[in-house]
């Protein structure tokens, strides 16, 4: 009876939560829709997304894409600039090179604006850009970057509450490296940045969470009591937040390390309904290892063992080798402490497989410790039986109870070698299944880069060539025109008006002449432009734009910041591909207006060309006419760069091209 109760409590706490996540959302929508402005319209639906970002990734795009539609066909560049981060926010658990794309492009377009508004959002940018290095197990590398440029942004902001969450950014990183004490002090800075914040009561709830994590992690209880006592009111007001299984995760902790064990039993039922109402997979997780904790300090190792085993496949899931580590070393001392030696070498044996060289003397050491108990208390054992006896009988039976060891032992070790030998040679044919791939590999790499060199090669060649033909054109039959022109004007002035007739002739002649000149210059200009040759990339691609536009169309250019100093090869490669892009988009996209942008960042060069046509479907075979997309992809292959595209029906295409410098 017991058991059906708490299931239907259970049930009705997973309705309520989710309940109270919907009317939170459609709370958000209905601020966003009766919002005043289009900005302030905007802002909110992009709100909506990065709510359900946590929740369910469809519903975030659908409401990051109307965010979009309410910024029309020309946004501005703020507000493409909005649209690449909370499409970054979106990528970055799941695709963190595309994130990190999105987040460098919505930088440079952000950064066109100077405001307190500008701040506050690449603040947020950086601070996530940070997250994906973290995931990425450059914990240095995001501690600079809040330290940089996160922080710095969010106090240009002033916005007070951005600032405290770069705070709270500071303890955690702090925390990571076992430095508790200068993570307590950064987290009450943050708790007191966002003290005076309106609407902000479950950032203030994130943070009380982590700084009692941190203090229980210091040992020191009274601040983790403070901290939760502070944080039990917002979970009552906040049934939909997300931080609500980690604030009942940190109270098991807590009365764990004080020994109230029907408390923590009561805050893990609490923390596993709102983690399974959230779905919040890993905080399950740690609800458990934490149950598994108190009953380890209890000495209740056989349930310590169950809930610990029961975790396991969370590990699992979250293939996190720290954490299956974790977990088998856990058990070891588990297995230890039941007295199941064989067992908690095994789950050492394990471990040693998991841990990297630094750890591995350690290891080693414990595996023995643990078989040298293993066959001391197997000698016990034997000793106490034999002492239930006479001498003489125990004699006999020593020594047969010796002779069954050491055939045993002998059969152990026949049979321990051949499992070990089994294993090598298993191993063995693994390496060399996995060197015959790696060497497929390598081959394929090297036919791909032999291609790569071979269109390399042909490119280059149809570069000079085209020089050649330009400058013959240009110098050659260019100057010879020029002078046939000069003549035929000569002649003209000689007979002056005596013959109007075959002076009529003449003079068409001549605007045939000027006709083909200019012709002559555009093929010319086209085959290789005297701006890229002497001028650089910037007048070259200036030169194009203008170029290109008609009074249908408009072609801009917007140069964020290009130096002088490229490549030839980067400088032909990049006018060749934005010329064969922008043809393109003139001819097929309908459009009535082209945006060409240029930035650098970081090392990398940064192209995107976007129009606002009717839109394409994208193929990635070649095109009838022009170099094509696999052609156009070829030459930034050849730069170590690559192409995104993107086209929706009536809603016209963008290229983003990066190339590292």
């Amino acid at each position: 009876m017991k058991l059906v109760l708490g299931l239907c409590v259970f049930g009705i706490r997973t309705l309520s939560a989710q309940d109270a996540v919907s009317r939170y959302a459609d709370s958000l929508l209905g601020n966003a829709r009766r919002a005043p402005t289009t900005a302030s319209k905007i802002e909110g639906l992009l709100d909506v997304s990065i709510f359900w970002t946590d929740y369910d990734t469809v519903k975030a795009r659908q409401y990051l894409t109307e965010a979009r539609q309410q910024m029309g066909r020309l946004p501005t560049d703020f507000q493409k600039g909005l649209y690449h981060l909370y499409h970054a926010n979106i990528l970055m658990d799941h695709h963190p090179l595309q994130a990190k794309t999105e987040f460098a492009v919505a930088d440079s377009l952000l950064a066109t604006e100077v405001s307190p508004k500008s701040y506050y959002y690449r603040s947020k940018l950086w601070n996530n850009y940070g997250v994906v290095l973290q995931k990425e197990d450059k914990s240095e590398a995001f501690m600079e970057v809040v330290v940089h440029k996160s922080l710095p942004y969010a106090r240009l902001s002033g916005d007070s509450t951005q600032v405290g969450l770069q705070l709270q950014t500071m303890g955690l990183l702090l925390g990571n490296v076992l430095d508790y004490k200068k993570a307590a002090a950064y987290y009450r800075q943050a708790l007191g940045a966002l003290r005076f914040a309106r609407g902000k009561e479950d950032k203030r709830l994130e943070i009380l969470n982590n700084a009692a994590k941190n203090a229980l992690l210091m040992k020191d209880v009274d601040q983790a009591k403070d901290y939760l006592d502070s944080a039990g009111h917002y979970v009552q007001s906040l049934p939909h937040s997300t931080n609500i299984p980690a604030f009942y995760r940190n109270e098991l902790t807590y009365f764990r390390q004080i020994g109230e064990k029907d408390n923590a039993l009561q805050s893990y039922q609490k923390g596993i309904s709102a983690a399974k109402a959230l779905g919040d997979d890993y905080m399950l997780m740690d609800l458990n290892f934490e149950l598994y904790a108190l009953y380890r300090d209890l000495g209740e190792y056989q349930a310590a063992r169950t809930y610990l085993a029961s975790s396991r496949a969370w590990y699992d899931d979250f293939n996190n080798v720290k954490n299956r580590a974790l977990y088998h070393n856990e058990m070891a001392r588990l297995e230890y402490q039941l007295g199941d030696f064989r067992s908690a070498y095994h789950q050492m044996d394990t471990l040693r497989t998991l841990l990297d060289s630094i750890y591995q003397e350690d290891v080693n050491s414990k595996v023995l410790n643990f078989e040298q108990q293993y066959k001391a208390t197997e000698r016990e054992n034997r000793i106490l039986r034999l002492e239930a006896k006479n001498q003489q009988q125990e004699l006999k039976i020593a020594r047969s109870r010796w002779w069954g060891v050491a055939l045993g032992a002998a059969l152990l070790l026949a049979l321990s070698i051949a499992f070990f030998s089994w294993k090598i040679g298993r191993n063995n044919k693994k390496l060399l299944a996995q060197n015959e791939l790696l060497h497929e590999e390598e081959l394929r790499s090297v036919r791909q880069q032999e291609r790569l060199r071979q269109y390399d090669a042909m490119l280059q060649g149809q570069e000079a060539e085209r020089s050649r033909l330009a400058k013959d054109l240009h110098d050659g039959l260019g100057g010879l025109l020029a002078g046939v022109k000069l003549k035929l004007s000569s002649i003209v002035a000689k007979a002056g008006g005596n013959d109007s007739g075959s002076n009529g002739a003449v003079h068409d002649v001549i605007d045939q002449l000027d006709y083909s000149v200019d012709e002559l210059r555009r093929i010319a200009h086209n085959m290789m432009p005297e701006s890229l040759r002497y001028g650089g990339l910037v007048p070259a691609l200036s030169d194009l734009c203008r170029y290109m536009g008609t009074p249908q169309i408009e072609v801009v250019f917007q140069d964020l910041g290009l130096k002088d100093s490229y490549t030839e090869q980067l400088r032909i490669t990049v006018y060749r591909v934005v010329q064969e892009l922008l043809t393109n988009a003139v001819k097929h996209a309908g459009a009535g207006k082209i945006i060409l942008q240029c930035s650098e960042l970081d090392n990398w060069l940064f192209v995107t060309v976007e129009d606002n046509g009717k839109g394409m479907e994208l193929i990635k075979n070649d095109q009838a006419n022009g170099l094509g997309l696999t052609n156009i992809e070829n030459r930034i292959a050849l730069l170590n760069g690559s192409m995104e595209s993107q086209s929706n029906a009536g809603e016209g295409t963008t290229f983003n091209i990066q190339i590292p410098l």
